[in-house]
């Protein structure tokens, strides 16, 4: 009995996700990489900040403004997502290696840009 209970309690703790480390990394977000998706549990299509591309101050250039729901990011520092466009409005943290399957209600499609630091302790 004290094992269902045990994992009864861990599955409903992943069910109600949130943010956490991160583990076995989505197809197509490569090691490096910080990438933002359409819909819950890394699904929809993406956007990615890859080695090369570092920051996206208009993700409406990449038809993608207000449209996140989950991030995973495979990246060694901080990155973040703001609001608006240019880096402007609430800033929301990404911390290295975390993810998060299901944005809250207040964070579910308002991503306008993003960029990655070059820090663990930028946000």
């Amino acid at each position: 009995m004290r094992k269902k209970l045990t994992f009864g309690l861990f599955a409903a703790a992943m069910i109600v996700g949130g943010v956490g480390t991160a583990t076995a990394a989505p197809a197509g977000c490569e090691s490096g990489w910080v990438c933002l998706y359409r819909d819950d549990d890394y699904r929809g299509g993406q956007v990615s900040l890859t080695n090369s591309t570092t920051a996206i101050s208009h993700l409406s250039s990449r038809g993608f403004n207000d449209n996140a729901d989950s991030y995973y990011s495979n990246y060694t520092y901080d990155s973040a997502w703001w609001t608006d466009a240019n880096y402007v409005g609430r800033r929301v943290c990404m911390h290295n290696n975390t993810s998060n399957r299901s944005f809250s209600f207040q964070d579910s499609d308002e991503a306008s840009s993003t960029k990655k630091y070059t820090s663990r302790t930028a946000c």
